[in-house]
């Protein structure tokens, strides 16, 4: 991905090969998660995106996948409107993930209420 593709003041933290569940099918493609948004693109356009403050939870669970094999999937419900949607995602270390966007979306959240000009970081980091 290439940095034009980010928006202003955008960081790239993971990005991944995976699958995403699209209606009854899967595709296969590449997600993105930035300090503002998680996309995915299958090879050329975007079919998914979501910004990190539409999440409203986030699971991991064992499920049906290609051929009935039942793998671990990532599982984001998001606000859309006034509905919730819910996406299927199957990728490398799913855990990982859950965790990098949590972090992620505290981080936005800590520079949206409280930006001193300072750089935001975790409670837990004492580097």
């Amino acid at each position: 991905m290439e940095k034009t593709s980010l928006n202003s003041g955008e960081e790239m933290i993971l990005k991944a090969q995976g699958h995403l569940q699209f209606g009854a099918s899967w595709k296969q493609g590449h997600f993105f998660l930035t300090n503002r948004r998680l996309f995915f693109t299958p090879i050329a356009k975007k079919l998914f995106e979501v910004s990190l403050d539409q999440i409203t939870e986030m699971s991991i669970a064992k499920r049906s996948w290609l051929l009935g094999v039942r793998v671990k999937q990532l599982c984001i419900s998001y606000s859309a409107g006034l509905e919730t949607e819910q996406v299927y995602i199957t990728l490398a270390e799913p855990k990982k993930w859950v965790e990098e966007i949590k972090e992620s979306m505290t981080l936005m959240l800590a520079e949206r209420w409280s930006y001193n000009g300072a750089n935001p970081e975790l409670p837990g980091n004492t580097e």
